[in-house]
């Protein structure tokens, strides 16, 4: 299978799933679990502060990059190659991100797999809140062009996640055409805090 898969942003996807219990006499409690996640519902950039590693990379499409006839849409659980993406948001609003590349056109025949990881890129960040969404805008220059991107954002204690769209992602992984991740559409992203 050949595949091109390029992250130059830190990336991520947030399933945020929200259990509460309620038996009878407990009516209280769930109203202040849920009046306590609206409170918090504000991101601030003193929210994101630290450091965050890359924890699912979610595609809307089963792909097996690893041609072990198991299909995931979560990508880490096809490769290793993402094991060290993250990102460190600084307190002064700089930020930098370890990124990765899945590159399946590898090698003299175009057929093989290759794994580049490690890459840094340095940045500025904020959190925003643009027509009542909570929104992490980032500026970063790779390869002597500057981007500013503005992600919607969603946010437990510690996870945050975003969403790429396929026009966006193009930008990350190239032409993916005849390989499994031809038809994804829309990758998120989830990042864990570390510390």
């Amino acid at each position: 299978m050949k595949n091109l898969l390029t992250l130059k942003s830190f990336c991520a996807v947030l399933a945020m799933a929200l259990i509460i219990s309620c038996e009878p006499n407990q009516d209280h409690v769930a109203e202040t679990e849920v009046n306590s996640l609206n409170a918090t519902a504000n991101i601030t950039p003193e929210d994101l502060e630290g450091e965050w590693k890359l924890s699912v990379m979610e595609a809307d499409t089963l792909v097996d990059l690893n041609n072990d006839g198991v299909y995931n849409t979560n990508i880490l659980l096809e490769t290793d190659c993402f094991e060290t993406m993250g990102v460190t948001f600084n307190e002064n609003g700089s930020m930098i991100t370890t990124n990765s590349k899945l590159d399946f056109k590898a090698g003299e025949s175009n057929d093989d797999f290759k794994c580049l990881s490690g890459r840094t890129d340095n940045g500025s960040w904020d959190v925003k809140n643009v027509n009542n969404d909570e929104r992490l805008v980032i500026t970063m220059t790779i390869d002597e062009t500057t981007r500013t991107h503005s992600r919607i954002l969603e946010r437990t204690a510690n996870t945050f996640a975003f969403d790429i769209s396929k026009f966006e992602s193009e930008q990350y992984y190239g032409n993916p055409d005849g390989t499994d991740a031809e038809e994804v559409t829309v990758l998120s992203l989830e990042y864990t805090r570390v510390n």
